[in-house]
């Protein structure tokens, strides 16, 4: 088997490369982070691998090419994209709400859904950009994330509490009054995070 990385040949010895490819993947990925990279693309026989579980999953092949790129830089478009999004969020839950209030229950549970993908979404960008910068949560200074995250989790559990139990214009009420708010609340830490951008990583 021969493993790249970046068009570099690894040097893996044979007992890892049998063990399992999650093995592997760790190898590659240890070398990577010692020039602050992260792996992006995995392509197996020239076919690109949608993720490491579905690498993971594989059995055989022979050339295998895991494609870094520098962590700062991962960072940044995620960041970008995060930013991008969270006003369109904000938007489609006043969408959603007034779909409540005009008795479009089907169109709002189907927007609903998405929104909380899309909320799910936005929390794994946000964990992931502080986790590969070094931040933790004493380190945001627009205010307490710790109380802030519950506050997200404890609206979104309410609304799918309401959701499931008929209440149509609490939903609308949850969505406006607490929901929206902690979106808004949430966009600050965003900052936060790119006025880190550019300091040396941990």
């Amino acid at each position: 088997m021969t493993i790249l990385l970046d068009g570099v040949e690894l040097s893996i010895d044979e007992e890892t490369i049998k063990e399992s490819k999650e093995a592997v993947y760790e190898a590659a990925r240890k070398k990577a982070l010692l020039g602050n990279r992260v792996i992006v693309n995995i392509t197996v026989d020239g076919v690109r691998i949608e993720d490491e579980d579905a690498f993971f999953a594989l059995s055989g092949g022979r050339d295998v090419q895991f494609i870094s790129q520098p962590i700062i830089d991962l960072v940044r478009e995620s960041v970008a994209e995060g930013r991008r999004y969270i006003p369109v969020l904000i938007k489609g839950l006043e969408g959603i709400a007034t779909m409540i209030e005009e008795n479009n229950e089907t169109g709002a549970r189907n927007a609903f859904s998405q929104a909380i993908d899309g909320i799910n979404w936005l929390v794994g960008v946000f964990s992931k950009s502080c986790a590969l910068l070094g931040i933790t949560s004493s380190g945001l200074a627009s205010g307490d994330w710790d109380k802030d995250s519950k506050d997200l989790n404890g609206a979104l559990e309410e609304m799918v509490s309401v959701m499931e139990s008929g209440r149509t214009m609490r939903m609308a009420y949850i969505m406006r009054e607490r929901l929206s708010p902690a979106i808004e609340k949430f966009a600050s830490y965003w900052s936060d995070i790119e006025s880190q951008l550019d300091r040396p990583l941990q």
